[in-house]
C-alpha cells in the first residue's frame, strides 16, 4: 500500500521545495551566456542606484495579437526579464507595468498617444512592443518599437532611458558648427535635410544650445563646448575660448583639412582653421589644416566604375590603432574616417598628450589640393609612398598652459582674467567622422528613422561627451553585447590580395592605353590614306586587335581574382567546423568516457 503513496509524496514534495526554492532564491540569478545577456553590467546597477528621482516603466507589448509570432514572443521574454532585473536593481525606485493594448481599448489609445509604434502583421492587427518611461515631473521619452534585430542594444537603449528620466536636470553643451549638423536646406533638392545621426542621439540626453560665431552667449553653466569647423573667430571670440578652457570648461573640438560633408565648398577649406593656430600652440600641439593622411593598411573599399577599389583616403581604422587605455576608446572596434589630417604634441610642451585613433605605419600625407584633383581613387595608390611614421587623428590634451592672451588688451580689460592653469580639451582633426555615411545605416521603419550602426563613429563621439559630463557608466554598458567579430585573417588576404590586383591591373591598364594608341594609330593612316593597307600592316592592326582582347580577358581575370583565396579559406573552415571540430570532440569524450568506466572498475 505505501508504494502506491510513495509517487504522489514524492511529486508533493517536489512541487513544495519548487515554492519554496521560488521564495527562497529569487534575487539568485546564474548566467551562463559568454557575453552575460541576461545579466545587468555594473554600468546598469550603477546608473538605477544613482538615480535622484523615480522612474515608472510601462512595457506596452500586444501578447495576445501575437500569439503566432514565436520568434518575437521569445524576444518579448527577454525584455520582460530585463526589465524585472532593473526593477529588482533599483530598491524601489523603478516600478514597471506591462500593458496588452488590444484593439479599441484605452491601452491601445494610450500607447498611439505616447508615441509608440503600431507594426501591421499579417493577421491584419496591430502589434505594439514598446516601453515608455515616465519621471516624477510627468516627463516622457519612450524606445517606439524594441526591434529584435538591435538586440545588442537593448541594454544601452534602456539604462540610456532611465538615466534620462531619472536625473534632475539635463546637463548643457554648447555647439557651434559651419556645418548642417542639426539639420539644414539642400540648395540644390530645396529639400530639409535631416540631422545627423549622433547629434539627434545627443539632444536626447542633453540640453544642446546653439552658439554665435563670436561665442558670446558662451554661459558660464554649459558643461561642455563642441566646435566643429569653426568658422574664422575674431580675436573677441578666441579670447572667449581661451578663457572658457581655462577656467575649467570641456572642449571638444572637431578640425578637418577637408570637410567634405560642407553645404559649399567655401565651408570645407582649410583656411578655415588657421585662427585656431594661437591656441593650439599654446596648448602644445601641431595641426596642419592643408595635409590629409592617405593609409593603404586601412583604406576602405569602394565601388566605382572600374570595380571594387581601395581608396587610400576614406579609412577604416581597427582595435589596433585605438587607445585600449582610454575609457571613452577602450572598447572600440572600428572608426572611418574620410580625407582626415592630423595632430602631433610639439617638442617643448608643457601638456600631456594622449593618441586617442591612429592610422597605421603604412601611411604618408598629402597635400589636400592635390587630394581634391583626385578623382579615381587609383590614382591615390599610384601616388602613394609610406612614410613609415603613425600619424594621430584624435588626441587628449591635458596639463598647465598659459593664455594666449595674457600680454594683450583684452586681458588687461578682464579683472577674472586667467593667465596659467590646467585645460582639457579633445581634438579630432576630421569633421565627416560625424556624419552618417560613415558609421550608420538610416532606414525608415513604419514612418520613423532607424539607424543601425555599422562602425563605432557613433559610439567615440557619444563616449567623449560621456566622458566629459562624468557618465562612465554609459560608456560601458554601450560596449556591451557587441557581435562584429573582424575576421583579421580574412583582412589580411583581402588586403594582400588587393595589393597584387592593383599592380597587375596598373601593369595591364598602360598595356592597354599603348595597344589602343598603336591601333589608333595604324586605324587612322587606313581611313586617311587612299592608297591600300600592305598585307604587313593589315596583319600587324591584326595583332594589335587580338592583343587587345587578350590584355581585357586578362584584366577581367585579374579583377575576379580577388576573391579566389578567401573562397578557399572559407572552404577549409567548413571542413574544419562542420567535420574536423565535431570529430576530435567526439574523441575527446570517448577518451574521457574510457578513463572514468577504468577508474570506475
Amino acid at each position: 500500500m505505501q508504494r502506491y503513496f510513495q509517487l504522489p509524496l514524492a511529486a508533493l514534495l517536489a512541487a513544495i521545495l519548487l515554492v519554496i526554492s521560488g521564495f527562497a532564491f529569487k534575487h539568485l540569478r546564474l548566467d551562463l551566456t559568454e557575453q552575460q545577456v541576461f545579466t545587468l553590467s555594473d554600468g546598469s546597477r550603477h546608473i538605477v542606484s544613482g538615480l535622484q528621482n523615480k522612474v515608472e516603466l510601462t512595457l506596452y507589448y500586444s501578447d495576445k495579437a501575437s500569439k503566432d509570432l514565436i520568434p518575437l514572443r521569445n524576444y518579448a521574454q527577454q525584455v520582460k526579464d530585463l526589465l524585472a532585473e532593473y526593477v529588482m536593481a533599483g530598491n524601489g525606485n523603478i516600478t514597471l507595468k506591462i500593458v496588452d493594448p488590444e484593439p479599441f481599448s484605452e491601452a491601445e489609445d494610450k500607447a498611439a498617444e505616447s508615441g509608440l509604434q503600431a507594426v501591421p502583421v499579417a493577421s491584419g492587427e496591430d502589434i505594439y512592443f514598446g516601453l515608455v518611461a515616465k519621471s516624477v515631473s510627468g516627463e516622457e521619452a519612450v524606445i517606439g518599437f524594441l526591434q529584435p534585430d538591435k538586440e545588442a542594444f537593448l541594454e544601452y537603449d534602456i539604462s540610456e532611458l532611465i538615466y534620462r528620466m531619472g536625473r534632475a536636470k539635463a546637463p548643457a553643451i554648447g555647439l557651434l558648427s559651419s556645418l548642417d549638423v542639426r539639420g539644414g536646406f539642400d540648395m540644390q533638392t530645396g529639400q530639409p535635410t535631416t540631422p545627423w545621426v549622433v547629434f539627434e542621439q545627443m539632444e536626447q540626453l542633453y540640453e544642446v544650445r546653439s552658439l554665435d560665431d563670436q561665442l558670446s552667449n558662451l554661459d558660464p553653466d554649459i558643461n561642455l563646448l563642441i566646435l566643429i569647423q569653426p568658422p574664422q573667430l575674431s580675436e573677441e571670440a578666441l579670447y572667449r575660448l581661451d578663457q572658457y578652457v581655462l577656467k575649467g570648461g570641456k572642449l571638444l573640438l572637431f578640425v578637418d583639412p577637408k570637410a567634405e560633408q560642407a553645404s559649399m565648398p567655401e565651408l570645407g577649406n582649410a583656411e578655415l582653421d588657421t585662427s585656431l593656430q594661437p591656441l593650439f600652440a599654446k596648448w602644445g600641439i601641431e595641426y596642419d589644416a592643408s595635409k590629409v593622411v592617405l593609409d593603404a593598411a586601412y583604406g576602405l573599399t569602394v565601388s566605382t566604375q572600374q570595380g571594387a577599389l581601395r581608396h587610400l583616403g576614406l579609412l577604416g581604422t581597427s582595435h589596433e590603432t585605438i587607445n585600449a587605455n582610454e575609457v571613452s576608446t577602450e572598447d572600440l572596434e572600428s572608426i572611418n574616417f574620410a580625407s582626415t589630417g592630423f595632430i602631433k604634441p610639439l617638442e617643448n610642451a608643457t601638456t600631456n598628450f594622449d593618441d586617442l585613433v591612429w592610422s597605421s605605419n603604412y601611411a604618408m600625407p598629402l597635400d589636400v589640393n592635390a587630394y581634391n584633383l583626385v578623382h579615381n581613387p587609383a590614382e591615390l595608390a599610384n601616388e602613394f609612398k609610406t612614410t613609415g611614421d603613425f600619424y594621430s587623428f584624435a588626441g587628449r590634451i591635458s596639463g598647465p598652459v598659459d593664455s594666449a592672451f595674457n600680454n594683450s588688451q583684452l586681458a588687461q580689460q578682464n579683472k577674472d582674467h586667467i593667465q596659467h592653469a590646467d585645460i582639457n580639451v579633445v581634438v579630432v582633426a576630421d569633421t565627416d567622422v560625424l556624419s552618417d555615411r560613415m558609421w550608420v545605416q538610416v532606414q525608415s521603419f513604419f514612418g520613423r528613422r532607424s539607424a543601425t550602426p555599422w562602425a563605432d563613429n557613433g559610439s567615440f563621439v557619444n563616449n567623449l561627451i560621456e566622458q566629459f559630463m562624468g557618465s562612465a557608466d554609459l560608456i560601458s554598458i554601450r560596449s556591451r553585447g557587441r557581435f562584429n567579430r573582424p575576421f583579421t585573417v580574412v583582412q589580411d588576404l583581402q588586403r594582400q590580395a588587393a595589393d597584387k590586383l592593383q599592380e597587375n591591373e596598373m601593369r595591364l591598364e598602360q598595356r592597354l592605353k599603348d595597344t589602343e594608341a598603336q591601333l589608333a594609330e595604324l586605324e587612322a593612316k587606313k581611313h586617311q590614306s587612299s592608297e591600300m593597307m600592305t598585307s604587313e600592316q593589315e596583319a600587324a592592326l591584326l595583332d594589335f586587335q587580338k592583343e587587345k582582347l587578350e590584355i581585357r580577358k586578362e584584366l577581367r581575370e585579374v579583377r575576379h581574382a580577388l576573391d579566389k583565396d578567401i573562397e578557399a579559406l572559407g572552404a577549409r573552415l567548413k571542413v574544419l567546423n562542420i567535420l574536423v571540430l565535431p570529430v576530435l570532440l567526439t574523441l575527446l569524450l570517448l577518451l574521457i568516457a574510457r578513463r572514468f568506466i577504468k577508474v570506475r572498475k
